[in-house]
């Protein structure tokens, strides 16, 4: 098992490098959101109309 300070240590660095990430996305990504509210759009749709 790893220690804590470890532990918190990998967090920490983990928090950091989010923080200085730009925002980009992918077209992957926007496609695939697009796909899921699609998708789900069109079964609640079905569900409730049934």
């Amino acid at each position: 098992m790893m220690p804590r300070i470890h532990m918190q240590d990998q967090v920490h660095n983990r928090i950091k490098e989010l923080m200085n990430e730009t925002h980009r996305h992918d077209w992957d990504e926007i496609f695939q959101n697009i796909a899921t509210l699609t998708l789900v759009t069109i079964f609640l749709t079905l569900g409730l109309s049934w």
